[in-house]
């Protein structure tokens, strides 16, 4: 009987079938894997993406001053940025042969496995550094047959992905460390006060011990205990051979000084961040700010901060009658606001009474009028007649009547322009004002960076519109800075959390306020005001400029004033517009201002203000603006033009005055033969005039 061959194929037969199903299989299972990869790798990433990290700032040496937290307080900082000895030590007592396995380690696996036949106890201790950070991202923390093969899967597709070195970055920044440390850079700075990069090797194995129990371990709960477990990590390095019995010896003997930072600590200038972050939130978002890991580059200087903050303390807990201080600093030549205080207690009021509040700026407003009088052709050695004088406009069919008068409720007749901005006149201002006219002034203020509001009238003279703390101080960098004006500058760089640039500060063209020489005048004005006017409160060792500034019944107090190469202001008062008693701009903010610059610490190289060669000094009378006498009761130096110097002397206190024929060539004693139409009539103040004859016109030259 013959065979069948339907029923018995050929083996050559048999082994195609089998080999395509065994190929077919193989390709369903790399589809399989591939897909499995490729969701958990996009899953992985997402989670990264969105893994809280905080928000940092830095001040202009690049150092931490505030941070921002999201849910976990997490600072991610790339590998290279951690101390090597950290991560030896890492590696060492929680997976050795991290840089050989390929995400999960068999050897342990088996280890840990007849650990639990003998013992009855669990996997635990089996899991490789990617394994936990699989857990830490992906995975819930049950403990499960069916969980614990997933994890092991992803293990496996997270190195196929990714270096050895990104996987021990991505645990570094993601493991727990106690007391709400998320993250090696957040645990170093927390016990040690400084970055995961600095950290020493006792200082790594400590840190590295805490991985374990970060509670159990904490010094902060049992000091023994953390001893005694950062010892046992150094031990581990010692059996890999991963350091020398003398490193071990001398990591052990190492003290090290742990210090819980205190929650302050990174919460220094609040309002100035409060100012950055309402843009930065406008821009990026809720979400980018608290738990994004931006990263903000400040113009923030910790020196000067520092000081005015603890200056606004001291003058705070004494008994005054006022319960707000707000002070800013300015770099005159960059614009860049190293200092900033808002207010008494952020705590209390986040309100940011050097951004936020607008207030009369009262006299201090002065120096933006007397500049724009300059540029209309106004001498500081003119005088105006410092007398009653009333100013009538129509208002709503109705006519208003205006007649400023002095804090001092006197008033002294004729007074030059320099001397009025020196002792803060207020009708000879409002004279000003009138001259020039309220558009002049308007579109002058627009430059340095204030809106005027028309509508106010004559009293803007006076400072009757409202600025903030910020506006004005700003506008005065135009007189440290050579008549040159710089937007005020917070941020210098903004970066995600993976460095990449999202903004970055470029500089722009300076804005020509006034020219050199007008500013150059100005700025001698206004040191007078120091040394001589109301400003004589805040006179310091260094050359100075400022101006005092009150407000109408002692309301708002400031002082604005400014080196060659700081401009800062302080403002004071209450926010329920409550009068101070006895308080005004040459007290109180005008000592602020002065023990502020005796507290900053001084320049290496100090700037000192240009000299212009097209001016020269001039002793004039206060009163005439002529040159002085020994009789004139006020005098002051006067920068003026070379070109216009003034020729006469004081005609009110001319009693001891000589009358004397000059000629007008030669400057000297006229003769018989200077030409009778050079010849002039001048007066001298007895010892100045001229001893010697003419010497151009003489016999010998005579025609």
């Amino acid at each position: 009987m013959g065979s069948n061959p339907n029923r018995n194929p050929p083996l050559k037969k048999v082994w195609i079938v089998s080999g395509s199903i065994f190929i077919f299989a193989i390709f369903c299972f790399i589809l399989l894997f591939l897909s499995f990869r490729s969701s958990v790798i996009r899953e992985f990433e997402n989670v990264q993406s969105f893994q809280s990290n905080n928000s940092i700032f830095f001040d202009i040496d690049k150092q931490p001053f505030h941070i921002i937290q999201g849910k976990e307080d997490r600072k991610y900082v790339e590998l290279n940025s951690i101390s090597r000895n950290l991560q030896t030590a890492v590696v060492a007592v929680e997976d050795a042969r991290f840089f050989q396995h390929f995400g999960f380690d068999p050897i342990r696996i088996v280890s840990a496995a007849f650990r639990l036949l003998k013992k009855n106890s669990s996997l635990q201790g089996a899991s490789t550094i990617t394994q936990q950070l699989v857990k830490l991202t992906l995975l819930s923390p049950e403990i499960t047959i069916k969980r614990k093969i997933k994890e092991l899967a992803i293990a496996f597709v997270l190195e196929t992905k990714y270096s050895k070195s990104k996987i021990l970055e991505f645990y570094l920044n993601k493991v727990y460390l106690g007391h709400g440390n998320y993250g090696v850079e957040n645990a170093s700075l927390n016990f040690f006060h400084k970055p995961a990069q600095e950290l020493t090797l006792a200082e790594g194995a400590f840190i590295a011990g805490l991985i374990k129990k970060p509670e159990g371990y904490s010094p902060f709960i049992d000091l023994k205990k953390a001893r005694q477990r950062q010892i046992l990590v150094l031990k581990r390095l010692t059996e890999l051979k991963w350091i020398s019995t003398t490193e071990y010896n001398s990591a052990v003997k190492e003290q090290i000084l742990i210090r819980r930072r205190k929650g302050g600590d990174y919460k220094i200038a609040p309002h100035f961040t409060n100012h950055i972050l309402l843009k930065l939130k406008a821009k990026y978002g809720h979400k980018m700010i608290y738990g994004g890991g931006l990263r903000i580059y400040t113009t923030l200087d910790r020196k000067l901060q520092d000081v005015m903050e603890k200056i606004k303390d001291k003058q705070l807990s004494k008994i005054t009658s006022f319960k707000e201080i707000a002070g800013v600093s300015i770099n005159p030549a960059t614009g860049f606001v190293g200092a900033m205080v808002g207010g008494a207690d952020f705590l209390r009021s986040e309100f940011n009474r050097v951004t936020q509040a607008k207030r009369q700026p009262g006299s201090s407003f002065k120096p933006i009028l007397y500049a724009t009088g300059l540029n209309k052709g106004i001498r500081p050695n003119d005088v105006y007649w410092d007398e009653p004088t009333e100013y009538t406009r129509l208002v709503d069919d109705e006519i208003e009547v205006y007649e400023p008068g002095n804090s001092s409720g006197k008033h002294l007749g004729q007074i030059t322009v320099a001397y009025a901005l020196k002792i803060s006149n207020n009708v000879v201002s409002v004279q000003i004002l009138k001259q020039i006219g309220i558009p002049a002034l308007m579109k002058s203020a627009k430059l340095f960076g204030i809106e005027l509001d028309d509508e106010r009238g004559l009293c803007q003279a006076l400072g009757c519109n409202e600025v903030t703390l910020l506006q004005l101080t700003d506008a005065y960098t135009v007189f440290a800075n050579k008549g040159y004006r710089n937007r005020p500058v917070f941020v210098l760089k903004v970066t995600d959390r993976e460095g990449n640039v999202l903004e970055q500060y470029e500089p722009q063209a300076e804005i020509q306020v006034l020219s050199t020489d007008i500013a150059f005048q100005m700025n001698r004005m206004l040191q007078e005001v120091v040394n001589h006017g109301t400003g004589r409160n805040a006179k310091i060792s260094r050359l100075s400029g400022g101006k005092t500034g009150t407000s109408d019944n002692n309301r708002d107090a400031w002082y604005i004033g400014y080196t060659s190469d700081l401009v800062t202001g302080f403002w004071i008062g209450n926010d329920d517009n409550t009068p101070m008693e006895n308080e005004f701009g040459g007290k109180t903010p005008a000592l602020l201002w002065r023990e502020y610059m005796q507290s900053i610490p001084t320049p290496t190289v100090q700037q000192t203000f240009a000299i212009n060669e097209n001016f020269e000094e001039f002793l004039l009378c206060n009163i005439s603006g002529n040159l002085a006498t020994s009789s004139c009761p006020s005098t002051t130096w006067y920068s003026l033009n070379k070109s216009s110097p003034p020729q006469e002397y004081c005609p009110i206190h001319n009693e001891q005055l000589l009358e004397i024929q000059i000629c007008n060539i030669s400057k000297k004693l006229a003769n018989q033969y200077c030409p009778t139409h050079e010849i002039v009539s001048k007066k001298f103040v007895p010892g100045t005039e001229p001893d010697t004859f003419c010497d151009i016109h003489t016999a010998e030259k005579l025609p």
